[in-house]
């Protein structure tokens, strides 16, 4: 890890603040030549509101498409479509694990590309047509519907993704520097995620009730199409024609055993890292049961999407709130309460039985409020961290770090799928049932048991994080220092 000396003045004696493993010291003079450059990196200017929105609003057309490749697409294709369901699962899968070459890739790449129009805007402004002409292909097929098909549209809706995603995120950690404007910047990028869940959710169901389009499947996914492309053109031009993108911070290139090495050593990333990885766990395991313990457990004529609506309101409320809460306390702090809400709701799902659906509705508005914590505030942290390896590697490396945290996020994903459902298949549990009270159990600590404790052991990880507010202006002043 990193340690942060700093030197205090005159008659003054350097007070360690020691993070733990072992660490690289870096003394930080707070010089006048360094802090006249604070404003370079950041520190006191503004990002004004409509910079911010014209950033966050290019995730609304990414949030529809990913809700609809998450949940609809796997029922389109086996259900609608007459695919094998093996085959559908096995190509979703491999297709995604496609990221493994692509996001490290682009990563990289990223961050060595050079162009009068900035580092990541080339990569967006070629991936998206990609990813917006591959969910046309795929949300509104058309003719003979097979798996190769199907399997090469996947292929090319996620290479795509990958070219606007990753440079994406980390032009909004290089928007500003600011310990508090990257906590709006990734609230604001979060909430127009969960926008677009929404609309994904409501459109089709709005549509359906007043134009009697929109309940069949493909008539949702439809709708999700033309809304995901059509905004989709819009946020991204507005994205590359009126955010600027901030030059490299960066002043050398750095070869990639270093670079690695470098990173090992980053401390707090590595704390971030791993508790955001338990704390992403829970989701990615409840998710895919979801379904099981509406219909298994609660036993009630509820549709599907009122849950689901339940769930993310809260999800928005709660971005709103613990972002909110951050600029007053600090990150860490307002991340810490959010995991503590989720620990002290999750286990009421493992109360609930049949008919119980006013419970269920409180729990999941619980529940989506504190998961609102879960993007923005690691993502804001992230940016925090990557200026300690700016520091130590005197690389501008945004990009590979981001690709770094999405493979991780994906992977948790995958994994947490399968340990779900085989959790559920040790225990004979039957999706359509009947099941007995041992299935039952095993299906709500699928549910809700076991992402309890994932999220407990996030907050035993998070709890030490070093870098508060303090911290990282010292780091900066030493990033300042360097161009003065």
């Amino acid at each position: 890890m990193i340690a942060v000396r700093r030197r205090v003045g005159k008659g003054g004696r350097a007070a360690a603040a020691p993070w733990t493993g072992r660490p690289t010291r870096i003394t930080l003079h707070a010089t006048a030549a360094a802090e006249r450059h604070l404003t370079d990196f950041g520190v006191a200017s503004d990002v004004n509101q409509p910079r911010v929105l014209a950033y966050g609003l290019a995730e609304f057309p990414m949030a529809m498409a990913a809700y609809a490749m998450a949940l609809l697409i796997p029922v389109f294709y086996a259900r609608d479509l007459g695919l094998s369901l093996g085959v559908v699962a096995v190509i979703l899968v491999i297709a995604r694990w496609t990221d493994l070459v692509t996001d490290p890739l682009i990563g990289f790449l990223s961050d060595r590309t050079r162009t009068q129009w900035g580092r990541r805007k080339p990569w967006i402004l070629a991936g998206a047509p990609v990813m917006l002409l591959a969910v046309i292909q795929l949300f509104t097929p058309r003719g003979d519907v097979t798996a190769p098909r199907l399997a090469l549209w996947t292929v090319v809706l996620w290479l795509g993704w990958t070219m606007v995603a990753i440079p994406y995120y980390a032009w909004g950690a290089e928007l500003s520097c600011n310990y508090h404007q990257r906590t709006r910047i990734a609230t604001w990028r979060t909430l127009c995620s969960v926008a677009g869940i929404l609309a994904a959710i409501a459109l089709p169901l709005a549509s359906g009730k007043l134009f009697g389009y929109g309940s069949d499947l493909r008539e949702a996914l439809t709708i999700i199409a033309v809304v995901a492309v059509t905004s989709g053109g819009v946020a991204f031009t507005w994205l590359l024609t009126r955010v600027a993108e901030p030059p490299p911070l960066g002043v050398r290139t750095v070869p990639a055993l270093e670079g690695l090495r470098l990173m090992w050593r980053n401390g707090p990333f590595k704390r971030l890292l791993v508790a955001f990885t338990l704390a992403a766990l829970g989701p990615a395991m409840g998710a895919p049961v979801f379904f099981f313990y509406l219909d298994q457990v609660i036993a009630a004529d509820v549709a599907v999407s009122t849950p689901l609506l339940v769930f993310y309101f809260g999800n928005l409320l709660g971005v709103w709130v613990w972002g909110a809460l951050a600029e007053r306390i600090g990150k860490r702090p307002a991340w810490m309460a959010a995991m503590w809400l989720m620990v002290l709701s999750q286990p009421g799902f493992l109360l609930l039985g049949p008919g119980d659906v006013g419970p269920l509705m409180v729990l999941l508005f619980l529940g989506g409020a504190s998961a609102g914590s879960l993007v923005g505030l690691p993502c804001a942290m992230k940016a925090d961290v990557i200026d300690l390896d700016r520091l130590a590697s005197g690389a501008d490396r945004t990009g590979l770090f981001f690709s770094s945290w999405s493979l991780v996020q994906k992977s948790v994903v995958l994994l947490a799928l399968a340990f779900s459902l085989l959790v559920l298949a040790a225990f004979e549990f039957q999706p359509a049932g009947p099941n007995g009270p041992t299935q039952i159990w095993a299906l709500k600590m699928a549910f809700a048991g076991i992402p309890t404790l994932c999220y407990a052991a996030a907050l035993l990880v998070i709890r030490p994080y070093p870098l508060t507010e303090e911290r990282h202006r010292l780091v900066l002043r030493q990033l300042a220092a360097r161009v003065t």
